[in-house]
Parts: structure tokens; C-alpha cells; sequence
């Protein structure tokens, strides 16, 4: 069932959730039977919506999540959802007892810091689960797998800390998207050769991880025992990433739209929007739409030749992007197409795809769906119905 423009009121995006739960069956069937899959959430679910596609992505495959904020693993914990979560990154010491309130686990890349969460678990009178992270080549944070960096004293000495449970270690591959397979090989063989190390010492984890969704499908001799899945969740390929070591059938999730709100026909001369840096050279029908930079959709867009459609014609847009509004040069569509009030425009979807607009910008596909504005309406699609759910 297609997205009608009676079901929003300026802009949308609709979530196919079908979709999602296609493509979390896909990547549990591309990956190693015996790693389980965490789902990557954080970022309101790279925008669509986080707590409907944890609860989505946990019914059909996905046996972890995984977030950047402490907020962020409370919203799910808050939603019912019970499922470990890990926040991937920095955490504020300052937010420690509600790491261990909540039962989530947490990245740990310092003895210092594990050594302030301890204390608050000790307080609590609870465990908490930390996933060590290793920096292998990201150059970011984590413990440094550098001989004599002295990593492997500190992290068996956070293992040796009361309350704290050494559950995961994991590390991020820097170009697994790319051809560049000997230095994610390097990266693999950091991480494991620290394991080993520290295996000696007497440390072993539940959970070793190091593929993001690139290293899912080009590696599976590194899967280990789970894997992290992003941006394939949502149906989005990792931007020039080579073909996958299995074909997988992935489908985009997201689809944005807005309305036509004003049509009119210029003469030439006329110029358009803030700025006037564009007038038009002939008579000119004008489309406005209901959709601006305030909704996410960048004003680097202005006055280009990156196109919208409308009624099945790809449109330009002309004219300044505006906070709520841009215009269309409707100059390719015939005189005898009528547009009725308040027609759709897609801006991308299923067969439009938002790596379209990023390589438009010069960015890639995740910016493109983090950035659809709140303000913009998520509509949710499941079983051939659609539905408003606030999440």
C-alpha cells in the first residue's frame, strides 16, 4: 500500500518495517551460525525510530543492540526492552549508576574509568558487563594492541576489579568497505593475537566482535561469536563497499516524502527564493514543496541539479532552500500533467535511493537518514497497513 498524501501533513518518512525484518532475517542468514548478531540502534536507529526497530529487529533475529549514549539505552530499557544493549562508546563517569541501574553494558578503554564503574556496581551491589575495546587501526579509542603499550596489564587488572565482568572484547574495522583487505586482515590479527595474549593471562570473553556490516558480508572467517550490524539493517549497502562473499537480499526501510503546495506559472525574468540566484530564462512553472532545511533536507541542495519527483517527472530544484520550503523548475513536465493539491514528491525511497542524494552532497547514505529532521512524520508499514506509532 502505497503512502497517500491524506495520511501526513507537510512531510514523512514511511518505515517498512517489512523490510527491516527482511533484512535482520538476511544478515542472521549470511552470518556465521554460531555468532549472534547485535543491531546497531544508536542514532534513534539511524532515524527510524529506535524503539520500533529494536523490538522489530529482536523478534526476527537479532540477539543484542547496541547504542552511543547512556539516554539512548534508557529510552529502550524504558520501552520494555530487556535484551543486553551496549553503549559502544564514551560514558560519563557521571552516569555510571545508571549503567549499573539499567543493566547495560559498557565499552571500557581505560583502567581508570572501569575502576570508577566498579565502585558504583560495588555500591549497587550489582554486576555490570563491560565489552573491552581494542583499537587495531581506527585510531579513535580503545586499549592500543601496540607491543609493550602495557594494555594487557591494565585490562587483566580490570578483570580482577569486584562487580565488573569481562563479557565482550571488540575493536572496528577502518576499511572493511574497501579493497583494502590486508589492512583489515591486520586489524583482524591485532585483535585476535590481544586476545590470545590475554587468554594466557587467565582473561576470556563471551563475546569477541569485531565486524561491523561491511566485515558481515565480506568476511565471515571473522565473525567469532557475534557480529555488529548497521547500516544493511536499514537495507543500505556501505557506500563503495565490494560485493558481499554471499548474494543477500537487502531492502531500503526508509522512504521520505512531501507535498506540492503552491504551482504557478512565471515569466521570464522572475527570480525565486532568498538571494535571487535564480531567475528564470522563459516562462517557467514553479512547483513549491512543503520541505526544508529545517526538516533535514540541506540547503546545499539549493539550486542545482539534484531533482525531486513528482507524478513520475524528476523535477529541479531551483531557487535557495529554504527553513520549510523549496521550489521545483517544472519545465520537464508536460503542460497537460495536472498536479493536484498537495500531490506527493518523493525525495528518495525504494526506487530512489538515498545514496542518491548523499553522492549528491558528497556524503554518505547514514548521514542521509540521522539527519531527517523529528518534526518530520514517521508513518510505519507492516502487513500492508500503515500506522502512526509514537516510539
Amino acid at each position: 500500500m502505497a503512502i497517500t498524501s491524506d495520511m501526513f501533513s507537510r512531510c514523512c518518512v514511511e518505515i517498512d518495517l517489512d523490510a527491516l525484518k527482511n533484512n535482520i532475517r538476511e544478515i542472521r542468514r549470511v552470518t556465521s551460525p554460531s555468532a549472534d548478531v547485535m543491531a546497531v540502534v544508536k542514532a534513534d536507529a539511524y532515524g527510524h525510530g529506535a524503539v520500533i526497530a529494536a523490538k522489530t529487529l529482536l523478534e526476527n533475529g537479532a540477539n543484542h543492540l547496541c547504542v552511543a549514549t547512556i539516554d539512548e539505552a534508557i529510552e529502550l530499557r524504558d520501552a520494555g526492552i530487556d535484551a543486553k544493549i551496549l553503549i559502544l562508546g564514551f560514558t560519563s563517569t557521571k552516569r555510571f549508576d545508571d549503567v549499573v541501574k539499567y543493566d547495560i553494558d559498557q565499552a571500557v578503554y581505560s583502567y581508570e574509568t572501569a575502576k570508577l564503574l566498579s565502585d558504583a556496581a560495588v555500591k549497587a551491589n550489582k554486576n555490570v558487563n563491560v565489552h573491552i575495546k581494542l583499537d587495531t587501526g581506527m585510531g579513535r579509542i580503545g586499549f592500543s594492541t601496540e607491543p609493550d603499550s602495557g594494555s594487557v596489564e591494565d585490562i587483566v587488572n580490570i578483570s580482577k576489579l569486584p562487580n565488573i565482568v569481562t563479557y565482550g572484547v571488540f575493536s572496528h574495522f577502518a576499511v572493511a568497505d574497501e579493497n583494502d583487505d590486508d589492512y583489515t586482515r591486520a586489524q583482524f590479527e591485532r585483535f585476535t593475537s590481544q586476545i590470545e595474549e590475554l587468554k594466557k593471562q587467565g582473561v576470556t570473553f563471551t563475546k569477541r566482535h569485531i565486524c561491523n556490516s561491511a566485515g558481515i558480508m565480506r568476511f565471515p572467517e571473522m565473525h567469532l561469536d557475534m557480529v555488529r550490524a548497521g547500516i544493511i539493517l536499514y537495507g543500505l549497502m556501505p557506500p563503495g563497499c565490494p560485493a558481499p562473499v554471499k548474494p543477500i537480499n537487502l531492502i531500503p526501510v526508509m522512504s521520505w516524502y512531501a507535498k506540492v503546495i503552491h504551482e504557478k506559472k512565471v515569466p521570464a525574468g522572475t527570480s525565486i527564493s532568498y538571494g535571487r540566484h535564480f531567475k528564470a530564462d522563459a516562462p517557467t512553472r514553479v512547483f513549491t514543496v512543503s520541505i526544508g532545511y529545517a526538516d533535514g533536507f540541506s540547503r546545499h541542495l539549493s539550486n542545482g541539479t539534484f531533482e525531486l519527483e513528482v507524478c513520475g517527472y524528476r523535477l529541479p530544484i531551483i531557487g535557495n532552500v529554504c527553513m520549510d520550503m523549496c521550489m521545483l523548475d517544472g519545465s520537464k513536465m508536460p503542460e497537460d500533467i495536472k498536479v493536484e493539491p498537495e500531490s506527493n514528491v518523493l525525495i528518495f525511497g525504494r526506487n530512489k535511493s538515498a545514496d542518491e542524494l548523499a553522492s549528491y552532497l558528497g556524503t554518505i547514505n547514514y548521514e542521509i537518514t540521522c539527519l531527517v529532521g523529528k518534526r518530520v512524520q514517521r508513518i510505519y508499514l507492516e502487513d500492508g497497513k500503515h500506522s502512526v506509532l509514537l516510539n
